[in-house]
């Protein structure tokens, strides 16, 4: 069919259907005359294409959302979103301030400092996969609330930037599919919930200790089990390990969040003193942590 049918089909204009065979998201076939011919795949693209950027996706976002990894695409792009409408709602409060008070500087150096949380975020969201890069971001959010006002803290963050660009955390298939399976029981809710417990734990090890005991026994007893290790969790864990090891995670990107971040050096500090004094209490955690 023509470009006049496939318009009228897809509801689309011309200029439209002309921009995206320009971006390349769409190749129809070109007979001798020069017409363009679509075919019902083509169709198809069109209007798979043409919904995609109606709920405000780039051309190379539509892109790689048509690709074959549409569905670890699609994940992605979604989260980003979230972070999107996050930080918009945050500039919309720096907005009304600014009407309110005409404090310029002010303004603009915590828009500087959302530009940047929101760069760090979106990175990590891209590094790791599934849910997980999600979580990996609301763990670390709060900690990203700092302007940066130093040399050694534009460094840090400049550190931060480039390992991310350089860094991929990539897993089997197989794995993915266990993230995608497991992704409905997270929401944000669970990773505060999770991240309560956790500093509960980090805040008052002794009291934590005291209070869970059997729960933590039970638990690493879990962990150390063949039932356990037989299981994706355990493979993907595994995978994070050997990731932490390898890709400088533990040797570039925390000693710089430290840098960056003083709220996240003293919480660092804190973990680091409770994985201590785990260990003494329980010397086979060293195993699973």
């Amino acid at each position: 069919m023509l470009i006049n049918e496939v318009c009228r089909k897809c509801s689309l204009t011309k200029k439209a259907v002309e921009y995206y065979i320009g971006q390349e998201l769409i190749s129809p076939a070109i007979q001798e005359n020069g017409y363009r011919v679509f075919s019902e795949e083509d169709l198809i693209r069109l209007k798979r294409i043409s919904t995609l950027r109606s709920l405000g996706l780039s051309a190379a976002e539509i892109r790689s959302v048509l690709s074959e990894q549409a569905e670890t695409a699609l994940k992605e792009i979604s989260e980003k979103k979230n972070l999107e409408i996050t930080v918009l709602r945050e500039k919309q409060k720096l907005l009304q301030e600014l009407a309110q008070n005409r404090d310029w500087n002010q303004v603009q150096s915590r828009l500087q400092q959302l530009e940047k949380k929101q760069s760090v975020l979106e990175q990590l969201i891209h590094v790791f996969p599934g849910y997980y890069g999600r979580y990996i971001a609301l763990h670390f959010a709060p900690y990203l609330n700092e302007p940066v006002m130093t040399d050694k803290q534009q460094e840090a963050f400049d550190t931060i930037i480039t390992f991310l660009d350089n860094t991929c955390f990539d897993i089997p298939d197989e794995l993915k599919k266990y993230l995608d399976e497991t992704a409905v029981h997270f929401d944000e809710s669970f990773a505060e919930r999770l991240s309560t417990y956790q500093n509960d734990a980090i805040q008052d090890t002794e009291k934590y200790i005291t209070e869970h005991r059997e729960e933590i026994e039970h638990y690493i007893k879990f962990k150390q089990s063949d039932e356990y290790k037989a299981t994706p969790a355990y493979r993907l864990e595994q995978s994070l390990r050997q990731f932490t090891r390898n890709s400088g995670y533990n040797d570039v990107f925390i000693p710089a969040m430290c840098r960056l971040s003083r709220s996240y050096q003293k919480y660092y500090e804190k973990l680091q003193e409770s994985n201590e004094r785990f260990l003494q209490e329980y010397p086979q955690y060293m195993n699973i942590i």
